[in-house]
């Protein structure tokens, strides 16, 4: 009599867990009949995690911080609203100092050779881009210009 070769094993789906959301096969002792050890070898009926793996409730913190952005209260944004309408109806323009380490100041220049451009054309641009991923700001100025008008 030849021994039959045993049928190779697979994995499926419902054998695999994510990580952090592995749990045992085994019923509470107190749910489990008087003839049952506890086991259930199917994963059926086993209870959903009441707590959450720390890494998905870092995860939602973060999307929720990241969501709101920073704030400013109310009154800072009406000041600064105030000190750059004063600043600019003198001459139509606002100044500001930009202070760069050497580094940076060098390939500031050289990309304004290279793009035939001024420093403060291609750093204005770069603001531009910057401000146009903050939607908070443009809302902000909305709401400080409608006061001040």
């Amino acid at each position: 009599m030849a021994a039959q070769p045993k049928p190779a094993a697979s994995l499926s789906s419902g054998l695999l867990a994510r990580k952090g959301h592995a749990r045992p096969a085994m019923r509470r002792q107190d749910a489990a009949g008087p003839d049952d050890l506890g086991w259930n070898d199917m994963g059926a009926g086993a209870p959903a995690p009441d707590v959450l793996p720390p890494v998905l409730v870092e995860r939602a913190a973060l999307a929720r911080e990241v969501a709101g952005g920073p704030t400013l209260s109310a009154a800072a944004a009406a000041q600064i609203g105030r000190d750059s309408a004063a600043q600019v109806r003198k001459t139509g323009r606002a100044a500001f100092t930009l202070r760069l380490d050497g580094e940076r100041h060098l390939r500031l220049r050289l990309a304004s050779a290279l793009a035939h451009q001024s420093a403060q054309s291609l750093v204005t641009q770069a603001l531009d881009q910057f401000l146009a991923t903050m939607p908070q700001v443009d809302a902000l100025a909305v709401q400080v210009s409608a006061k001040d008008g």
